[in-house]
């Protein structure tokens, strides 16, 4: 419980801060600052009462700096938010690792100049504890009620199965006929009656039982503002930041699904939705950007979590031209998609118009990661743009995880479950009636042509061989806005299942979001129907060809430290690559002039020619102008990473934050 109530206070606080950092000389930030007293003392109390003196400590001395602002001894100002800031940093830090206290420094008023770290690092971590969640005590009693209901329904269930065992005896008897059947009926009849009163006390245990794990969305939306406010400092952008629907109750296992796709999408609205305050000022716009996130209720128990910006918009030109750049397609390809088939471009890993990779962005992994949480969820994603006015991207998921409704469907010797809101309709139809456009298998559906598929065809099973001229079943599947027609063996009706999600190594099976229990006991694979119909679209594809063995790539490390080539040279050699390596650019630029590489991993500051200097000449070159080259630097400034965009870099890597798979991840998608 310690751990739920500190990640509120914790919350508490960044919310405050930002009040305080926004405008640190008005009444509005001594408020913050009283706000931010009470929670460090709120939080001291709790961690006094379960032993964590270490986050005693911290509190206190919060609690302590807190207090000479609301006696009016410190004012509110940027050093003091900052300091506040890092302080903050690290008591989350610490109540993650928890365990026992390591020696911290205080915290204190900050001086002219002032350090930021003024909170250590957590000491050896303790055994993590389960997860708890609050409950209100009507809940529990209501929780009560429902399993009483359910024992005297398990009573009455036992009843009837004694009758029927005299039933039993009586056929054993064979006795009179006649009396058999009067008993055999009154027997179903209570049966029926029992078996509707088991159902309605498990729907409403169940019921109940969601309900205890629901949480309010608001602490994922409240800890998003935080956010929000440093990354727009980091970008040199100016933000205006709103969440609707904070108040709605979720399943919590849902909310802790999404939270990681939501941050991706705020991330995404941020750094490429949102432009700098200049070039909105140039276009006629305010300077401060708007990101709002809303959440709000559907029919059919989901939620819709919509991320919007007012910003540029996606640009089309730019993702044809980093699709050609990612070698998704060729240029000839990339430059003949309609709009559509661009746009649908952007869920797709691998693929980011950002000009230079950065820990913010240019990995082109959001919205693919986005895309596929939601779709292991069981819902959908569906994204409008703009050009000019910003982006929308819309999530619809389940509120809750537990009783699925779906269609069950034979494919070949597999059952498999296509989700209910999912299905538009269901046809039948004989070999006549499929058409053929642009020398594809379509069907008519409300005087459209649909692309055809068969469902054990894309799922690579063997289809059932059917009878000439006799009718097959064949699913109109709905993705977004999109449809495709996926032809069944046999259509066995619509269900309720118990829903299972994926577990690793599962996670990511192509078509899979899930499995649901059936009522004979076995298992159906639920389908995750945008994976269905962009297959039906591409068409049932052949077995690929086997592929010849592919050269090895070859990387030069460039860097003026021996112990930093000597690094990056193992690591890399031990990825698989092979390596050479130049001790400065002037020694690297001599050798790319006789012999070729794959890809350079150079630093930046270096005696003779710079990481910069390289870069500009590589990509002024003729014949290496199109070489990815990564620049691993400790400058972290924002205006570094703008002259690493100017010169040319495909990816810029701090060292501070330095992570060997990071780096490997960035060369194989580079190469």
């Amino acid at each position: 419980m310690f751990a739920v109530e500190a990640e509120e206070h914790l919350q508490a606080l960044g919310a405050s801060l930002l009040a305080l950092d926004r405008d640190p000389a008005t009444p509005e930030a001594r408020e913050a600052a009283e706000t931010m007293f009470r929670e460090a003392h709120t939080l001291k109390g709790a961690a006094r009462s379960v032993g964590r003196t270490d986050v005693e400590t911290l509190c206190q001395e919060l609690e302590s700096l807190l207090g000479r602002v609301g006696r009016g001894e410190l004012a509110p100002s940027a050093a003091l938010a900052g300091e506040l800031r890092a302080a903050i940093d690290g008591l989350g830090r610490r109540l993650t690792a928890g365990g026992a206290p390591a020696p911290s420094a205080p915290v204190t008023a900050p001086a002219a100049p002032a350090p930021p770290g003024a909170v250590a690092d957590a000491g050896r971590p303790a055994p993590a504890g389960g997860d708890f969640v609050r409950l209100a005590t009507a809940k529990l009693d209501a929780l009560v009620l429902q399993a009483e209901d359910l024992l005297v329904a398990k009573l009455a269930a036992l009843e009837r199965v004694r009758e029927a065992e005299a039933v039993g005896a009586l056929v054993e008897r064979r006795a009179d006929l006649g009396t058999l059947g009067v008993r055999t009926r009154e027997l179903l009849a209570r049966l029926r009656r029992d078996a509707r009163a088991v159902t309605a006390g498990v729907d409403g245990l169940l019921a109940e039982s969601q309900r205890l794990r629901t949480m309010p969305a608001a602490p994922i939306l409240d800890g998003l503002a935080l956010m929000v406010h440093d990354l727009a400092r980091e970008l040199g952008r100016e933000v205006e930041w709103s969440a609707t629907g904070g108040e709605l109750e979720l399943d919590r296992k849902i909310l802790q699904a999404m939270k990681e796709p939501v941050i991706h999408l705020v991330r995404n609205a941020v750094d490429h939705g949102v432009e700098p305050p200049d070039v909105r000022a140039r276009a006629g716009k305010p300077r401060r950007g708007r990101v709002t996130v809303t959440v709000r209720a559907l029919e059919g128990n989901r939620i819709e979590i919509a991320v919007a910006d007012d910003g540029r918009g996606i640009d089309l030109a730019r993702v044809r031209a980093a699709a050609a750049r990612a070698r998704l397609l060729s240029a000839e390809q990339a430059e003949t998609l309609s709009d559509d088939e661009a746009l649908a471009l952007v869920y797709r890993s691998g693929l980011s118009t950002s000009p230079v990779i950065t820990a913010v962005s240019g990995h082109g992994l959001g919205l693919a990661i986005v895309r596929e949480r939601v779709g292991q969820l069981g819902g959908t994603l569906r994204l409008e743009t703009s050009a000019d006015a910003g982006t929308t991207v819309r999530a619809v998921v389940p509120a809750a995880i537990a009783t699925f409704r779906g269609l069950l469907v034979q494919a070949g010797d597999l059952p498999v479950l296509l989700p209910m809101d999912s299905v538009d309709a269901v046809l039948r139809i004989v070999p006549d009636e499929v058409r053929h456009v642009e020398g594809r298998a379509a069907v008519a559906w409300r005087e459209e042509p649909l692309l055809l598929a068969p469902l054990a065809a894309l799922l690579g099973r063997a289809p059932s061989g059917p009878a000439p001229g006799v009718k097959r079943p064949c699913v109109v599947v709905r993705a977004g806005t999109d449809r495709a027609a996926v032809l069944a063996d046999e259509v066995l009706g619509e269900v309720e299942v118990l829903a299972k999600p994926l577990e690793p190594p599962l996670l990511r099976v192509r078509f899979v979001s899930g499995a649901g229990v059936l009522g004979t006991g076995r298992l159906a694979l639920i389908l995750r129907p945008a994976d269905l119909v962009a297959a039906a679209r591409r068409g049932v594809a052949a077995p690929p060809a086997p592929r010849p063995q592919e050269r090895t790539p070859t990387v030069l490390v460039v860097d003026d430290s021996i112990t930093t080539r000597a690094m990056e040279k193992n690591l890399l050699e031990a990825a698989g690559f092979e390596v050479r390596v130049a001790v400065d650019g002037a020694d690297a630029w001599a050798q790319l002039r006789s012999a070729p590489v794959d890809l350079v991993v150079s630093d930046v500051d270096m005696p003779r020619m710079d990481g910069f200097e390289l870069t500009t000449r590589i990509r002024g070159d003729r014949r290496l102008a199109d070489l990815p080259v990564v620049l691993v630097t400790a400058l972290e400034s924002r205006e570094d990473k703008e002259r690493g965009i100017e010169v040319g870099a495909n990816a810029y890597v701090v060292k501070s934050s330095f992570d060997q798979s990071n780096l490997l991840d960035i060369i194989r998608r580079l190469v």
